[in-house]
């Protein structure tokens, strides 16, 4: 077949993902890559900047998930770093790998380039990308077979509407999209809203580094964290229902009442595609099948609009480099694309067996990787099954919160184990990455003596 050209949007794992499937596809098509940022990695990379910025990352995070579960079926940690690191590096150890797998196969991305709308010219058959250099604010027209949207859906914050009385509240409140340094928070009452990983997490976080308190509040349907946090004094409430600005207090669903000075909301994000409108437009909630999309990915109301990445995610870059394989077999005409009506059938049934599912994370991770799974197999790709090591996560956090991140496993790519770290999650104050490479370098020669 003639070579097609193509639109990727966005250069975060995402995107990396879709564009390493094109380079090592066999036929060789035009692909063009516009990312906003100055740099690749998309949510992996750190701004200090907040508001209208696509960063959400803080400092001092480690990943929340076990590295092996991550891991790129075709690149290994141990083949970019040439040594074993631990199973949750900093956030900038993920960051060096994701553009060292781009490097590697020497994709090719137009950087500062912001996308300004996607139409689509029923007689050309072709879309019309208007973009602008964020430099500069020179526009550029562009036109492309196919689009692949791969731009996340963790950089619009999701707000709640206000609790009665909040205009008089006059402590700190912020998203989380906005949190970038829990030390400002040291001796800090904080109330988090929302109980998700965030909440969790950012509670943590702040706790870690002194702050006074955090209090983390649950919708009465998702209930309470029901985590035992040891030291840190983090505590779980119902929601709050309202602010009195004579007490200064918050008053909770259950009657409590308490003081604090920040509020952080860790009420999730939107899914925004401000660049499509009409039929081409996205509308969903964050779930794990996302509305609309047939196999998450195809736009129903056109077949050459796809996105990866949309739903919520357990599986992460495996699962974006597999739904690649998927797009590409689209774009090449080797997946049978359905009527609309049996695509919205299909969604509807993965649906109802997501909204059956229960509260149990074991049954929620097999769930993505069988309709994942289904979406790559359509273009002979394969999503590698990461469910003992999806257990083993869930295993230990529910064996303790402030341990996970200690623990360790063995890579299904290279075959090696993961290092443990000489110091404690809760001990570590640094996100320092050359520090870290260089501990797990020597580590990792040590123990390579010993063999």
């Amino acid at each position: 077949m003639a070579a097609k050209d193509v639109l990727v949007l966005g250069c975060g794992p995402a995107g990396i993902g879709q564009l390493v499937d094109f380079a090592q596809a066999d036929i060789k098509h035009n692909v063009t890559c516009y990312e906003k940022g100055s740099e690749i990695g998309g949510l992996w990379t750190y701004s200090p900047n907040t508001g209208d910025v696509h960063q959400s990352m803080y400092r001092y995070h480690q990943t929340n998930g076990l590295n092996e579960m991550l891991e790129l079926p075709d690149y290994s940690f141990v083949e970019h770093f040439g040594h074993a690191i631990t199973s949750y590096p900093p956030r900038a150890v993920m960051l060096d790998y994701l553009q060292g797998w781009a490097k590697k196969w020497a994709i090719d991305v137009t950087l500062d380039r912001k996308v300004i709308s996607v139409t689509f010219d029923d007689k050309t058959k072709k879309f019309t990308v208007i973009s602008e250099d964020t430099r500069d604010g020179c526009r550029h027209w562009a036109y492309f077979d196919s689009v692949i949207v791969c731009t996340g859906h963790f950089s619009v914050p999701n707000y709640i509407p206000p609790y009665p009385g909040m205009e008089h509240y006059d402590g700190t409140v912020i998203h989380s999209h906005n949190f970038r340094d829990a030390k400002i928070y040291a001796g800090k009452k904080i109330l988090v809203v929302g109980n998700g990983y965030s909440g969790e997490d950012i509670a943590m976080q702040c706790c870690k580094f002194g702050a006074h308190s955090a209090t983390v509040c649950y919708q009465e349907i998702m209930g309470p964290m029901g985590h035992d946090f040891g030291h840190m004094p983090i505590y779980d409430s119902p929601l709050p229902k309202s602010y009195d600005p004579a007490t200064k207090e918050f008053t909770f669903v259950d009657g409590a009442k308490g003081q604090f000075d920040a509020i952080i909301y860790c009420t999730g994000y939107k899914h925004v595609f401000p660049f499509l409108s009409g039929e081409l437009d996205l509308q969903t909630p964050n779930r794990l099948v996302p509305d609309t999309l047939w196999k998450g990915i195809l736009h129903p109301n056109n077949p050459m609009l796809m996105f990866v990445g949309a739903p919520d995610q357990y599986y992460t870059f495996s699962a974006f480099h597999a739904m690649g394989k998927f797009t590409i077999g689209v774009i090449e005409g080797r997946v049978a694309i359905p009527s609309k009506a049996d695509m919205a059938a299909d969604t509807a049934k993965w649906q109802e067996r997501e909204d059956t599912m229960g509260d149990n994370h074991k049954v929620h991770h097999r769930v993505q990787y069988e309709h994942t799974q289904e979406a790559a197999q359509l273009a002979g790709g394969h999503l590698r099954d990461d469910a003992l090591l999806f257990d083993q996560w869930v295993d230990d956090r529910h064996h303790s919160i402030l341990t996970y991140r200690d623990q360790s496993a063995v890579s299904s790519v290279s075959g090696v184990a993961s290092l443990s770290f000489g110091m404690p999650w809760v001990k570590m104050f640094t996100d320092d990455k050359e520090a870290y490479l260089a501990w797990c370098k020597a580590q990792h020669e040590s123990r390579q003596s010993k063999l």
